[in-house]
């Protein structure tokens, strides 16, 4: 009997240990993980034009074929607009967390929670995109393309006084020329790509004076990204990323890489290599770690305890939701 019991029991062991109920499988999905590569966690099996946590860091927006917002443990998946034919750049959101602007041909702005959709500027023959507020969260600037004109334009949160801040016509009918405006942290600058005759980065006043060329070269159609404080702006050009002091416009190479985002506190840098592989570095380009296959990727807006979280889009080897190889 005792000999009967004690196969009965090796034969359970060797079930549990060769049968089990989830086989890994290579997932193309986003994810979640700490600054430093850890805690890697499957969130949904999606693969957005782009994503990004919310000011507050309690939900994850996505862009794909409208917007959407998901709970950071995978829950309450739902669309805050899927009736525009959406642009994937991404959404900005307001200061204060509370308004987010988009593109869809026309720039567009709603609450938070995808309630108060309201079209800002109503220009059914041009193209409107990269919305960006201001510091304040009472302006928005935003790039104009047609076949017969590119511009730059300032608008109020509330569709009113619109205005030019600069214009070209194209030689040629290119999709966009001007990419990514994004206000400096005072209000009274502007920071912009240009794809033209002389491309490059560039400033502006918001008064539409001193339109200056900071950096020359075919600057990636990426966001330009910025901490909180606004004393710095990284962007990649010829797969290479830099960083520039907004004070002094001392632009400094930090190596291979594309894609770049800064943290909020502006001491690290998350990028890709190759669009492939998810790296972070200190932001004077030391440090510089490989956290895997991955794209896409951003910081959350706030520390958890001693990191940063870090959202991207990628294909990991996964048992079931929410464990990770």
């Amino acid at each position: 009997m005792r000999n009967l019991l004690f196969i009965i029991s090796l034969l359970c062991l060797l079930f549990c240990c060769t049968g089990t109920p989830y086989e890994p499988e290579w997932v193309d999905a986003i994810y979640i993980m700490d600054d430093d590569g850890s805690n890697v966690t499957h969130l949904i099996d999606r693969t957005p034009g782009s994503v990004q946590f919310t000011p507050n860091d309690k939900k994850i927006i996505g862009v794909d074929s409208g917007i959407w917002s998901i709970n950071l443990d995978g829950s309450g998946f739902t669309y805050l607009v899927d009736s525009l034919s959406i642009d994937v750049s991404l959404p900005s959101f307001s200061p204060d967390g509370s308004k987010i602007a988009l593109a869809a041909d026309d720039i567009y702005i709603m609450d938070i929670d995808g309630t108060n959709l309201k079209n800002l500027t109503n220009s059914p023959d041009v193209r409107d995109r990269y919305p960006h507020f201001s510091q304040d969260g009472d302006s928005i600037v935003y790039t104009t393309d047609s076949d017969t004109l590119i511009t730059i334009s300032i608008i109020d949160k509330n569709g009113e006084s619109s205005r030019i801040i600069i214009s070209d016509t194209p030689s040629t009918k290119l999709a966009q020329v001007y990419y990514y405006p994004r206000f400096n942290i005072n209000g009274d600058k502007i920071y912009y790509i240009f794809f033209g005759e002389l491309k490059g980065l560039y400033s502006i006043n918001t008064d539409g004076t001193d339109n200056t060329l900071l950096f020359e070269g075919i600057l990636k159609s990426h966001l330009l990204s910025m901490p909180k404080d606004g004393s710095k702006l990284v962007f990649s050009c010829n797969s290479c990323i830099y960083i520039m002091n907004t004070a002094n416009y001392e632009i400094v190479d930090l190596g291979s890489g594309g894609s770049p985002v800064i943290s909020s506190d502006g001491t690290k840098i998350v990028y890709t290599i190759g669009n492939a592989v998810v790296y972070t570095m200190n932001s004077d380009g030391s440090e510089k770690n490989n956290l895997g296959y991955g794209n896409k990727p951003s910081f959350s807006w706030n520390p958890f305890g001693d990191s940063y979280k870090i959202i991207f889009a990628g294909r990991r080897e996964i048992k079931n939701k929410g464990i990770i190889y």
